[in-house]
């Protein structure tokens, strides 16, 4: 039998996927992972005792906006790697728009601000737990990113675990806002964006082991 007839009768019953099925699938998994992060935040921390004031100021917005618009994209990247063999193409590009956005922010703060609050803007006063809370309600994020992948076929493991965690840490990242309560620009793009990496790794090396479809 020819390698063509062999290719074709081998999928000839396979069943048809529909348009946007893996888009849907990975839309689930991370809003229930959303839905469960949310809880364990407002379980654990809280939001912030003056959210109702916070929200009107465009610090949070920032903060909020940063971690949601990259947790979006990478969903988008993500779901583009759990199908065989697709490429990720410009959306790796897109997806570091936001990254550079808050550093050119970030530098010119800290350009504008006199040296003796160099310090304060760049540690805060919760540096040494922010990005290890990201990891951690970001978890039920990545749990829930792992459950849509495994359910489709990508062949891309390393990478699509990397993006499963980083878009995890992303929409943790976004969650976590509604507790935190640091203001400055440095902070958030030093270390909002650690957790994202430091959740990013964790699903790359994840991402072997739990992401092999069946």
């Amino acid at each position: 039998m020819k390698t063509d007839d062999l290719i074709a009768s081998l999928s000839a019953d396979l069943p048809k996927v529909a348009p946007g099925a893996a888009a849907r699938r990975v839309a689930l998994g991370l809003g229930l992972g959303a839905l469960g992060s949310t809880a364990v935040m407002l379980a654990w921390l809280g939001p912030r005792p003056d959210i109702a004031e916070a929200v009107l100021t465009p610090m949070f917005w920032m903060k909020f906006g940063y971690a949601a618009i990259t947790g979006l994209i990478l969903a988008a990247l993500l779901t583009r790697l759990a199908k065989p063999a697709v490429r990720p193409g410009a959306l790796v590009a897109v997806a570091a728009v936001p990254f550079v956005v808050v550093a050119a922010m970030a530098l010119m703060r800290y350009a504008q601000a006199p040296p003796e609050a160099h310090r304060a803007m760049l540690m805060g006063h919760s540096s040494m737990v922010c990005p290890w809370r990201i990891v951690a309600i970001g978890l039920p994020l990545l749990a829930g990113a792992v459950w849509a992948v495994r359910g489709l076929a990508p062949t891309r493991l390393r990478a699509a675990g990397l993006v499963a965690g980083g878009c995890a840490g992303a929409l943790g990242a976004a969650v976590y806002a509604i507790a935190c309560n640091e203001t400055s620009a440095p902070f958030l793009a030093i270390w909002y964006t650690l957790g994202m990496a430091l959740a990013a790794g964790l699903g790359a090396v994840a991402g072997s082991r739990l992401l092999r479809w069946r």
